[in-house]
């Protein structure tokens, strides 16, 4: 009976442990929120309304919530492979830096071994200058590289060589892209003055195949961004208006054939102000108050951007229980270092690009603090131990729970 007692302490003591080492992924941060949306029909399709007002209490997540653990890539430390970019895009076995400067876009493997620059910096046949968006399609073995207002979906191989590149339907085009097979999602920034439509499907040779009219969507559209998380199977769409007018975040329904709008909130008045939304795993998330970006372009036309007016508030609603809160996100894979925007989960990671110095100087700060846990305090030591100033970046990424 003695022996059966202690296994049974033994088996409770063990579930107590694994529960305290995984207390982000157990813990419910809104569980004492109010509800804060409504349900709502629209067009026969649900959506999720946001009272701002209804927004109270502050709520701090760490970043392990939403996450899988942090990786840290050291990157091939080789001339060249070196590269500047403070981002990169990652997959499930390979890594593209951005470009940075003269710098061009750079494969590695999840390793952190250089593979190949992919293309060049230029004005010529396969090469670019500014870049909205960037897809690995590993399928095809293809690189996929939108700039800004392009015609063309610039490829490349994955040593790096261009290949045949994939003429759009409509010019101009500044926006996100996603590939369901061999067919072609482009979710571009309302342009009417230079094409009719702002979200299509095409195929590989430029065919169309579905648009959606952008006089169906109800707001002003000048100066709009195009903002798609795709942290999820369905693909978002939601945009940054300069005019302060309600919107909605969008689901592109490609089977219906329609944008279906699936979150709002309702502002009203003076709140009502220029804002953004997301769509996460199991979450809306949000601006409260909004970001004034004002865009210029510098002598090559290349866009410029700077931020000003009133610092935003963000927001989080879920989506089951209609909970929300506003909020914070901190990286406690760091010891809790805040992010100044909680906007960085996005194609299913957070990622991030440090070169030695500013890695070195985070991880100093992280270990004086005493909320860093013991695996993360083993993992960040070894990397500290390893770092010379001569290194290449070093990739930080984690992927997103589902």
């Amino acid at each position: 009976m003695k022996n059966e007692f202690q296994i049974w302490m033994m088996i409770v003591m063990s579930a107590f442990l694994f529960a305290c080492d995984n207390e982000s992924v157990q813990l419910n941060y809104l569980e004492d929120a109010p509800v804060v949306a409504t349900r709502i029909l629209v067009d026969g399709e649900e959506m999720i309304e946001l009272d701002p007002a209804l927004l109270k209490d502050t709520v701090v997540i760490p970043l392990s919530y939403f996450t899988e653990e942090l990786q840290i890539v050291k990157l091939d430390g080789r001339d060249e492979a070196l590269t500047g970019a403070p981002y990169a895009r990652v997959s499930d076995n390979y890594i593209v830096t951005g470009m940075s400067g003269n710098t061009p876009f750079k494969l590695f493997d999840r390793q952190g071994n250089y593979l190949a620059d992919v293309g060049n910096i230029g004005q010529g046949p396969g090469e670019y200058q500014s870049v909205y968006h960037m897809l690995i399609d590993e399928a095809s073995q293809r690189i996929y590289i939108l700039p800004f207002f392009g015609s063309k979906l610039l490829a490349y191989n994955f040593e790096g060589k261009p290949c045949l590149s994939v003429p759009l339907v409509h010019e101009r085009v500044i926006g996100k892209l996603a590939l369901r097979g061999n067919t072609l999602l482009v979710l571009a920034s309302p342009q009417p003055n230079n094409f009719s439509s702002c979200v299509w499907m095409q195929d590989m040779d430029g065919n169309l195949i579905y648009e959606f009219p952008t006089e169906r969507l109800n707001f002003d559209f000048r100066g709009v961004t195009i903002f798609s998380c795709q942290n999820e199977e369905h693909v978002d769409l939601s945009f940054w208006i300069p005019q302060a007018q309600l919107d909605s975040l969008y689901e592109v329904d490609l089977e219906k054939g329609k944008l279906i709008p699936r979150f709002t909130a309702n502002f009203k008045g003076d709140a009502l102000k220029p804002h953004m939304y997301q769509d996460w795993p199991g979450y809306y998330v949000g601006e409260a108050t909004g970001q004034w970006w004002q865009s210029t372009e510098d002598e090559n036309g290349n866009p410029l951007r700077r931020l000003a007016g009133e610092i935003p508030t963000y927001y989080i609603v879920d989506k089951q229980t209609l909970k929300g809160a506003y909020y914070v996100l901190e990286n406690d894979f760091f010891g809790g270092d805040r992010f100044e925007s909680p906007f960085v989960l996005e194609e299913g990671y957070f990622s991030s690009c440090l070169d030695p110095g500013e890695l070195t100087e985070k991880i100093e700060k992280a270990l004086r603090s005493d909320r860093l846990s013991e695996r993360m305090r083993k993992r960040l030591t070894e990397v500290q131990t390893g770092i010379t100033e001569n290194d290449n970046n070093y990739l930080l990424y984690a992927k997103l729970k589902q």
